[in-house]
């Protein structure tokens, strides 16, 4: 039985997270399947418990983002969406990305991560999880298939030979996205992509290939050719070795170019290569080619069965192997293995033999270092021997024509209520028309090449609406076929929640929740769904109507306090987007959105309206106090619009002082007495000397 690494990819990551919280990450895929990877990849990365119910899982999710200030980015081939699934939700920065020559094709995880726990110093130590992989962001990448990852965790200050190649592929990603040349300016506008630079920044460059006899691992950004890439980085320690060879996309007439190049390179003495083949048994690869190749001395080879099988029985269906391995070993007691691992596919596109033009590919060159000195390594694949008598070859950019790609970007950004669009070819674009399920959301002229363009009101009013229930849109006018886009959404704080509501009561209790537990549990005890289809479509369940500590004052005073103590923290803690969601956001926990419950319910006649009074005037405590604190000056200079907003839905509640004012002669002199005192924040009493 060949000693072939086996773990399943979710709890590999699992364990790597273990003690650690996340603070930015991001992901870059071919595939990109956004439903999918916010309820089922995101929730790897966080140790909390979440519903099975997906809605509430979403609900939960945006909490603990919330909460943590966790920056994310996915950048994708803007031709490997997956539209079939599930619509985005969360604040997830997500960018669609062209790359000339080919495809957009790396998988990798980069997860900045701090420890839980401080330290003596008070200091919680950063370290970077940097992933490669071969799975896409999709059901069939990370839940389906056979699939290769590695691993790598860079801790504060290290030296490391990664350093270098990782800080030029992520400048590398922003230039892609904003076509043009880096800068400072630029990279902030990739939030995660940022934070994790200035880690790598911290981190020295280590030089030397080599310790002790072991190859240093080394990343491949995509900038040479494969051959080239691992000549370069194992200064040919693999010359001479056994070749074994997984890629599920081989291409070539009678000759596969790559193989034929790292044959030139290598001299391997003897090379087995994995053939594709489908559920019906047929190879995925020219009959020439395999004719050809196996002319060349090459054996072809399969995985263990036990390996493929979805499940135990004998007739179990067998996962599609998507892993993309070229392995160096050598076959005795002692020997050297060096494995590159990555998105790398055995085509002219992938391994970019011409050293022109192809696809961006990534990985990992690694030496694997055995348990025992005495380990033997063998070959992974065992001998193919049954001929294929069919052929049924396939590209590696199989699928993305389906998904009918575009050119064009929508940007939609919440806190201004603005739309803009984005003409990302080279020249201007044709007319184009932009709908949703057949509804036309607006028309657009010709656009110029890479220049966004603000939409006029009615189409951003039109825009939103459907990003209510969808971020999903079809292009008409660039090809035969409809072209499906992502709309890229920014200012996520002011989007509406993904509730529909809750009462003035329930806001303040969930307010007065100590922690992210609870909080969950009072998400999954009032929300009700009302169908499987679309996550958003989730309203309260009614509550009893009762009188308890939370309907009345002491609760109200509770929850406020509560809600100013995490405010203050997260601004002291540098996380201001939790202070923005809290405070200016229309979440179902903000104030913006309390404040509207109140007015509301006001108008309406319903309600206590002395209740809604003393809400009113804590939260202009709330604001008062904050406004006025030295150290926040900055924050709430940077939110002019977001606090002149508040304090115009707070200016709106005189209609509430003057009903209650008519109620008797004597109540405007109480309310005016009411109110000083009220605003005008007590100081605590300092002890008696003597009393305990």
């Amino acid at each position: 039985m060949p000693d072939i690494p086996r773990a399943v990819l979710s709890e590999h990551f699992q364990a790597c997270m273990e003690n650690r919280r996340l603070v930015s990450a991001v992901f870059t895929t071919f595939r990109f399947d956004p439903g999918f990877f916010e309820s089922e990849v995101l929730p790897v990365f966080f140790d909390v418990s979440l519903s099975h119910a997906n809605a509430i899982k979403l609900v939960q999710l945006s909490e603990v983002l919330t909460k943590q200030s966790v920056n994310l980015s996915v950048y994708y081939d803007q031709h490997g969406l997956v539209a079939e699934g599930a619509s985005a939700k969360l604040d997830v920065q997500r960018v669609p990305l062209q790359h000339p020559t080919g495809i957009f094709h790396p998988k990798n995880v980069l997860a900045l991560v701090e420890n839980v726990e401080p330290d003596e110093a008070g200091r919680r130590p950063r370290a970077l999880l940097c992933a490669c992989l071969s799975a896409n962001l999709t059901r069939a990448g990370w839940w389906e298939n056979v699939e290769v990852a590695h691993i790598e965790k860079l801790n504060e200050g290290e030296a490391t030979h990664l350093r270098g190649p990782l800080i030029d592929y992520l400048d590398r990603l922003v230039g892609t996205a904003e076509f043009r040349r880096p800068n400072d300016e630029l990279r902030r506008r990739h939030t995660a992509l940022w934070d994790i630079r200035k880690f790598l920044e911290g981190c020295r460059q280590r030089d030397h290939r080599t310790v002790g006899g072991r190859l240093h691992t080394q990343f491949h950004n995509g900038e040479e050719s494969l051959p080239d890439f691992i000549a370069n980085s194992s200064a040919n320690a693999v010359r001479g070795m056994c070749l074994e060879i997984l890629s599920p996309y081989i291409d070539g007439d009678e000759a596969s170019v790559p193989l034929a190049a790292l044959l030139e390179r290598f001299q391997p003495r003897d090379v087995r290569v994995h053939l594709p083949r489908n559920e019906r048994g047929e190879a995925q690869c020219p009959q020439a080619l395999y004719e050809g190749m196996t002319a060349q001395g090459v054996t072809w080879g399969e995985l263990p069965r036990d390996l493929l099988r979805m499940g135990r029985s004998e007739d179990a269906r067998l996962r599609t192997v998507h892993a993309k391995v070229y392995r160096f070993f050598e076959p005795k007691r002692g020997g050297r293995e060096i494995l590159y691992i990555g998105s790398t596919n055995m085509t002219q596109a992938g391994c970019r033999v011409a050293g022109q033009g192809g696809n961006w590919e990534t990985g990992f060159l690694v030496e694997n270092v055995p348990n025992s000195a005495h380990a033997k390594p063998d070959w992974w694949l065992a001998v193919d021997e049954a001929r294929p008598s069919h052929f049924a070859p396939r590209s590696e950019d199989e699928g993305t024509a389906a998904s009918g790609g575009t050119q064009l970007a929508v940007r939609y950004a919440w806190n201004r209520k603005e739309a803009a669009v984005l003409w990302r070819g080279k020249k201007p674009s044709p007319a184009l028309t932009v709908e949703h399920a057949a509804v036309r959301l607006f028309e657009l002229s010709s656009l110029p090449s890479r220049e966004w363009r603000v939409l006029d009101a009615e189409a951003a009013k039109r825009l939103e609406q459907t990003l209510l229930s969808t971020s999903f849109l079809q292009v008409r006018g660039e090809g035969p076929e409809p072209g499906v886009l992502l709309v890229q959404e920014e200012g996520m704080a002011q989007r509406p929640s993904l509730l529909l509501d809750l009462s003035t009561a329930e806001i303040l209790r969930y307010w007065a929740l100590l922690t992210v537990e609870q909080r969950a549990e009072f998400i999954a005890a009032h929300v009700r769904l009302t169908g499987d289809d679309d996550p958003l479509m989730a309203k309260v369940a009614p509550l009893p109507i009762e009188t308890t500590l939370f309907d009345r004052f002491a609760g109200i005073f509770h929850a406020f306090s509560c809600l100013e103590a995490r405010v203050r923290e997260a601004l002291d803690d540098k996380k201001e987007r939790e202070a923005d969601y809290r405070l200016f956001g229309r979440k179902y926990d903000s104030l913006g959105s309390l404040l509207d419950r109140v007015l509301t319910d006001e108008k309406a006649g319903q309600g206590d309206r002395v209740e809604h009074y003393v809400v009113i005037l804590c939260a202009r405590q709330l604001m008062n106090e904050l406004g006025s604190e030295p150290r926040y000056h900055g924050y709430w200079e940077a939110h002019r619009d977001d606090v002149r907003q508040l304090t115009e839905q707070l200016a709106s509640a005189t209609s509430l002082r003057e009903t209650l004012a008519a109620g008797s002669g004597e109540m405007p002199a109480f309310l005016d007495w009411f109110d000083g005192w009220f605003l005008r924040r007590a100081a605590p009493v300092p002890p008696t000397e003597g009393v305990a």
